[in-house]
């Protein structure tokens, strides 16, 4: 069948014409389709940013135990992580000004940075805050004899840490003028004799002869706050003990020579 070029002309000229109506068509349906996706996603950002406010207002609800810290330097839920620890560090500086020996002031009260510890959301956070000793420190008789010896107000003390904060244990009877601490037992000497002791008993002075030569060797269970020593006495072994109603005291052990005793020295 013969077709005239006139024929085929309006032909193509039609199906052009459709094939643009097409494009236009696909364009529309694109840009519909886009915007319906965009749509859709919108209600699951607000829901995100919803759900963002009330993690938020739930962490507040369960970190109850800053307002116990609002007025120590901590007013804000604002943990991190420091290696394997959540830590809520201080956030309020304002008040408090620096002094001597780690210690800060506020409206004339002492204080000193301290740690415990505090749950929150199922999860166990170091609560940094300004802990006040304002009734156990006189910052003006203060003196260090090393990193945890001290004096103040004419009695000799160490600090130590546990799980609430800084306790200041009392070193009995010492006398601050002539007291000087050991390295690595929990006490020391004076001009009256020797100190020996721990942080969950307490320090006092051992029956030991006044300026006897003696030699501290920790046994194998010695620990700081649980010390277990003999105590090498010219060529005699002491054991240290405790009970309850004495305290600590030495009791001579002849099961065990001194040589053997030195064996345990690391």
């Amino acid at each position: 069948m013969y077709i005239g070029a006139e024929r085929v002309q309006v032909i193509c000229r039609d199906r052009w014409a459709v094939l643009e109506k097409m494009k236009v068509h696909l364009a529309i349906l694109t840009v519909l389709f886009l915007n319906a996706c965009w749509y859709s996603n919108q209600p699951k950002q607000r829901e995100a940013f919803g759900n963002t406010k009330a993690q938020n207002a739930n962490e507040a609800k369960l970190c109850e135990y800053i307002a116990d810290f609002t007025n120590l330097g901590n007013s804000t839920v604002d943990t991190t992580r420091i290696g394997e620890s959540l830590v809520d560090p201080i956030d309020d500086f304002s008040n408090f000004t620096a002094t001597d020996f780690g210690f800060v002031q506020s409206e004339g009260r002492v204080y000193k940075k301290a740690k415990t510890h505090r749950e929150c959301d199922g999860k166990f956070i170091d609560v940094e805050y300004y802990q006040e000793f304002t009734d156990r420190v006189e910052l003006a008789s203060y003196q260090a004899y090393n990193d945890l010896f001290f004096t103040t107000k004419g009695k000799v003390y160490f600090w130590w840490v546990n799980s609430d904060g800084h306790l200041i244990i009392p070193v009995n009877d010492a006398d601050p003028k002539t007291f000087q601490p050991f390295e690595n037992v929990s006490g020391g000497t004076d001009k009256n004799g020797v100190y020996y002791g721990c942080p969950d008993y307490g320090v006092y002075r051992l029956d030991l002869p006044k300026h006897s030569k003696f030699e501290f060797v920790a046994k194998e269970n010695n620990y700081w706050n649980s010390p277990h020593h003999y105590v090498i006495v010219g060529e005699e072994v002491y054991d240290v003990k405790y009970e309850l109603k004495r305290g600590y005291f030495c009791k001579l052990d002849t099961t065990v020579s001194v040589n053997e005793v030195l064996k345990l020295k690391k």
